[in-house]
């Protein structure tokens, strides 16, 4: 590296806020990424002349516990931009950001990587100023004032094309305190990032229970990433190892499934409650009471980004809607309410099967390109309506009659296409149904 290169890279203290090392490192890349480049562009042609020596000098001049974190908040701040910025400069220097990152976690060893990417993010990420030179942990997880934090920030993104987040009102750290750096890739769709193998690595120990979180279950333990040690740790710690709840996960929802159905089918009458009915109930309260943990450890940020958290909520409030609806019916003696409570249950079924809704889009798109056409082929000879109630008739397993109607619909063209939209659609609701069984299971 030479000295006039060195000479523009970013003052990076150890001390740093996270908030002052967002700003600075994104100054600089604000700085040195001017126009819009593909990921592999930066990767190959682009990385050895201008990321390069930053990789170097956060490799070994900085010491800061909040490197990665700040990389992919900027990352976060880039994407925000991109809305404003129709020439994908943003979204390039957002690439950036997580090739950074990126190379900078493979230079480090197995014991680093994982307190980079599975430490968390000090609720308060400002640390202390006074230090000189390199801090340990100790120093570093020393506070500052919100005012300072804001005061740091007004140097910030200094680029036309980057305005500083002071100006927009928030700090850029805030809202991703308390969350790791993995959990910020997320939330950010640092996609790239994740997708690298060094990085794969930590994350399936994650999963998989070789790096672990917690030592012990008291309330005195303390939450810290490291390798699993079966001499030292809690074997009861297992139990929150990401691979082993999503097997208790699927117990759990195969029990609710099942007390589900039984109690839908069995229906009770008036004030006649059975013991599957009362199971039901305390499998609604466990879901509830699982779902608000969910969201307690993960955050409302995290916890959102996730569509299907979303869907959970929609079990929660079927499931309290019927408990209130049977409570009214059960002390009122009403039979209309009765009824009432059993078919608000009934909807539970549409949201416990959540996974088939992946396939609605897809299957809506591949049915009205079908329909258009054969719409327009069959002007003259059928109406728009005989030909949409054919489709569906066809789409739902009748496909001798569309077979029967494809010359009419088109002499030429009418039959081919009929035996693909056959092909297709037995393929998406056989084929695609079995694999999704296949998945759910394993899940």
């Amino acid at each position: 590296m030479t000295a006039a290169t060195k000479a523009q890279l970013p003052a990076l203290g150890n001390a740093d806020s996270v908030d002052a090392l967002v700003s600075k490192l994104s100054s600089y890349i604000s700085k040195i990424i001017e126009t819009p480049h593909t990921f592999e562009e930066l990767r190959t042609t682009l990385y050895a002349d201008t990321l390069k020596p930053l990789v170097q000098h956060l490799t070994d001049e900085v010491h800061h516990p909040g490197v990665v974190h700040a990389l992919l908040i900027a990352k976060g701040h880039y994407i925000a931009l991109e809305s404003e910025d129709d020439r994908g400069i943003n979204a390039t220097r957002g690439l950036s950001c997580e090739l950074i990152a990126w190379r900078f976690i493979t230079h480090l060893s197995k014991r680093d990587a994982i307190d980079h990417l599975c430490a968390d993010l000090p609720e308060d990420s400002h640390y202390s100023d006074n230090a000189e030179g390199p801090a340990d942990v100790e120093t570093l997880a020393e506070v500052d004032t919100v005012d300072g934090a804001g005061r740091e920030l007004g140097e910030g993104f200094r680029d036309e094309d980057v305005p500083p987040p002071a100006e927009s009102g928030r700090v850029p750290a805030s809202e991703y305190r308390g969350m790791t750096a993995l959990e910020i890739a997320a939330v950010t769709d640092a996609k790239k990032f994740l997708a690298q193998q060094s990085v794969q690595q930590i994350i399936n120990g994650v999963w998989n229970g070789e790096i672990v979180f917690w030592k012990e279950i008291s309330q005195h333990a303390v939450k810290q990433a490291e390798i699993y040690n079966p001499k030292r740790s809690d074997p009861f710690c297992r139990l929150r190892v990401p691979l082993y709840l999503k097997a208790f996960e699927f117990l759990f929802f195969a029990a609710f499934l099942a007390l589900y159905y039984f109690v839908l089918v069995e229906k009770t009458p008036l004030r006649a409650v059975t013991p599957a009915e009362v199971l039901l109930y305390i499998w609604i309260a466990s879901f509830i009471h699982n779902e608000f943990g969910e969201l307690w450890d993960s955050g409302l940020t995290l916890y959102s980004v996730d569509f299907w958290s979303l869907w959970d909520v929609s079990i929660i409030a079927i499931g309290l809607a019927f408990f209130i609806c049977r409570m009214i019916a059960i002390s009122s003696g009403d039979r209309r309410n009765t009824d009432i409570a059993f078919d608000i249950l009934s909807l539970e079924g549409i949201v416990l099967t959540k996974d088939f809704i992946k396939f609605l889009g897809p299957v809506a798109i591949l049915y009205i390109g079908f329909n258009t056409t054969f719409a327009f082929l069959a002007r003259g000879t059928m109406s728009v309506r005989e030909t949409n109630w054919t489709l569906i008739q066809v789409f739902f397993g009748s496909n001798y009659l569309g077979f029967g109607v494809a010359e009419q619909i088109s002499p030429i063209l009418g039959p081919p296409l009929m035996l693909l939209f056959v092909c297709l659609t037995n393929i998406l609701l056989v084929t695609s149904l079995i694999s999704l069984l296949s998945t759910s299971l394993t899940k």
